[in-house]
């Protein structure tokens, strides 16, 4: 039996969008990532498997050697992004606390979040 090796995301990450550089979309804390190549310019791509139900739009790609994978980017969310992600952007509770965490964000700056944030 062979094994294999993934990481599992602690915290959500933001997903970069063709439309607006603000508009988010969000993968969510829990995701498997499996390591695809690691590059010399520093990032590495990964994959992620979905399962989807239903018809959905999609143009078919034949791929040759020309024709190389086109990722899109993700990162960790930081504290620039999250009064814009907490006012245009469906997150739970749990994935802001996880956010919140992982940036090690102090009380003071949580609170000039909320301070800032616009209703």
């Amino acid at each position: 039996m062979s094994k294999t090796t993934y990481l599992k995301l602690q915290e959500p990450l933001l997903l970069e969008s063709e439309g607006k550089s603000q508009d988010f979309h969000v993968l969510p804390a829990g995701t498997a990532l499996y390591i695809d190549r690691s590059f010399p310019e520093g990032f590495t791509r990964y994959i992620a498997y979905i399962n989807i139900k239903g018809d959905f739009a999609a143009e078919k790609i034949v791929s040759d050697k020309t024709n190389l994978v086109d990722p899109i980017w993700a990162h960790p969310v930081q504290r620039d992004d999250l009064p814009f992600l907490m006012e245009n952007t469906p997150v739970t509770k749990s994935d802001l606390v996880r956010i919140l965490k992982a940036r090690k964000m102090t009380r003071e700056e949580l609170a000039q979040i909320v301070r800032e944030w616009k209703e």
